[in-house]
């Protein structure tokens, strides 16, 4: 438990954007990334022991998740529009995301300081990554979520700008809420099939059920 006595927990979550990385200021990707503004993002806070309690569990404990959106424009607690979700990251034993230590985390940097910040880094379980670093391979989500037979996105990043800018904010909800539920169903996963090298990972190189015992077996070491 933590010092508020919050059942463990981990957290998914998902940012879009107001423009794409080329249309920033910066010398470089990393700083155009950084110059990024959230149009909104998407979390699910799953408990921790129904991911360990096995994937059947994991998978309904992800269903019944409440999901929560914030608006770059919103703030109705006068504490910053992402109070709620860098909250959660403190809380958090896991923070999963897909490429978030590329991109959703730089661009979250602005709205958080530093040092709370890379507590949350630490945590982070970044499944592109993973499986990057594993296979040399940048899979796409879509692509991953095809090749194991699971529903797809609905829309792509682009559009997501489109929405921003047009003010069509139910789709733009929709859209990244689907993405976060996605990639939360994903990671539940026992093994995960990748599309164009045609091989199967197991869950210690993707899922969260082997990263979360990882963390908490590292944490027993310390005590």
């Amino acid at each position: 438990m933590s010092s508020n006595d919050v059942a463990p927990f981990v957290v998914v979550w998902d940012i879009e954007t107001q423009d794409i990385i080329k249309n920033m200021p910066g010398d470089n990707r990393e700083e155009q990334v950084r110059n990024l503004e959230v149009s909104c993002l998407s979390y699910v806070k799953i408990p921790s022991e129904s991911i360990l309690a096995g994937p059947d569990e994991a998978l309904r404990a992800v269903e019944e998740a409440p999901m929560i959106t914030l608006w770059r424009d919103e703030d109705e607690k006068a504490q910053g529009p992402f109070f709620e979700l860098l909250k959660a990251f403190d809380e958090a034993e896991l923070i999963v995301s897909y490429n978030g230590l590329g991109f959703d985390h730089p661009v979250m940097f602005k709205h958080c300081a530093s040092k709370r910040s890379e507590a949350h880094l630490f945590k982070v379980h970044d499944v592109f990554a993973r499986l990057r670093d594993h296979t040399r391979t940048w899979f796409k989500l879509d692509n991953l979520l095809k090749e194991n037979d699971m529903e797809t996105k609905t829309a792509d990043g682009l559009q997501a700008i489109a929405w921003w800018a047009e003010g069509e904010r139910d789709l733009l909800k929709e859209y990244c809420e689907q993405d976060v539920r996605a990639l939360a169903r994903m990671v539940c996963l026992p093994e995960l099939r990748l599309p164009r090298i045609r091989a199967t990972a197991p869950n210690y190189v993707f899922g969260i059920a082997s990263a979360l015992a990882a963390r908490r077996a590292s944490e027993a070491q310390t005590c």
